[in-house]
């Protein structure tokens, strides 16, 4: 069959996709049975079997393997899969933007951000937008960029001010580098440490922790240069990457975190933090603005990335 799909130059153009279709794929992945999916999109067992028989007849190929248990999908099913999980989500992003419009907003954009980028660039880009687009809608999420990127490739965000993970590659992103991102150690204001004038990293070998969860790129930078500083901390960490459960966790112990200058700075100001006289020998990959390079932009998102990059100097390219 997959002869025949090769064969077949005008194969898309004579296959006219159905909805039902696209969704008994995403069914199909989610249940692995025919009759459960059948369910999960309001049709009947039989009619299941005949959309799924037009699309592979249509397609030139074998999508799914039955089996005892129910059905697996081939690697034609699972790009198939991937493309129709893909519309749907395009589709809630259209739905979601036409909600918006009904509601009198201008547009819809969905932002991710890491914590870092949230007091120097995030905040001040989005206050401009509500200055010059009163009714555009922004929703905004922020995480680490580890989490952040793949809800951008699975389209749930139209963009995000974060970094590349380590050994990250995808030809579909589109970024603009941003600045460095100097990190800072913060502990309570009444810290025992909080009055000296000068610091090492040794001087911290007894503290307890708040870092970012195992496996974002700070947590890798964190853990490296505390270790070639030779302090031994994994006994005595609390992971989070909620900056109101490291300011509350500080508040209440003696315990130190690592958080980017500018955020740092933001809460020092209004004196919920102090940040410690200790250089952090670490370096941090530089910000970037992130998109995805096959997706129209729409015109509310293409004021967003105009202001965003305002907000700071893009790095050379």
């Amino acid at each position: 069959m997959a002869h025949s799909l090769l064969e077949s130059q005008d194969v898309f153009r004579r296959l006219r996709l159905k909805s039902q279709q696209v969704m008994l794929l995403d069914a199909l992945e989610k249940h692995g049975n025919l009759h459960r999916a059948a369910k999960a999109i309001h049709v009947t067992q039989p009619a299941a079997t005949n959309l799924l028989r037009q699309l592979e007849d249509g397609l030139g190929v074998l999508l799914f393997v039955r089996h005892a248990r129910g059905l697996s999908p081939t690697a034609f099913g699972e790009t198939m899969i991937r493309y129709a999980r893909g519309i749907l989500h395009n589709f809630d992003h259209a739905r979601e933007e036409m909600a918006a419009f009904a509601e009198g907003a201008t547009g819809l954009v969905r932002m991710g951000s890491v914590s870092g980028a949230v007091p120097s660039l995030l905040v001040p880009a989005v206050a401009r937008c509500k200055l010059a687009f009163p009714r555009l809608r922004i929703s905004l999420l922020v995480d680490t960029s580890d989490l952040l990127l793949p809800m951008l490739l699975r389209d749930d965000l139209d963009v995000v001010l974060g970094r590349l993970p380590d050994h990250f590659v995808d030809e579909d992103l589109d970024v603009q580098l941003l600045g460095g991102e100097p990190m800072s150690i913060v502990a309570r204001p009444g810290h025992p440490l909080a009055t000296k004038r000068r610091l090492a990293l040794s001087h911290l070998r007894d503290c307890a922790w708040v870092l970012h969860p195992t496996g974002s790129p700070m947590r890798r930078r964190v853990d490296q240069a505390l270790m070639d500083a030779g302090l031994v901390h994994a006994p005595d960490v609390v992971e989070s990457a909620s900056i109101l459960v490291v300011t509350a966790l500080l508040e209440k112990s003696d315990m130190v975190s690592v958080l980017p200058s500018a955020v740092a700075q933001h809460y020092a100001r209004f004196r919920m933090l102090k940040i410690l006289p200790v250089a952090l020998p670490l370096s941090m990959p530089p910000l970037g603005i992130i998109t995805r390079k096959r997706n129209s932009h729409s015109p509310a998102l293409k004021n967003v990335l105009e202001l965003l990059c305002r907000e700071t100097v893009l790095a050379p390219a």
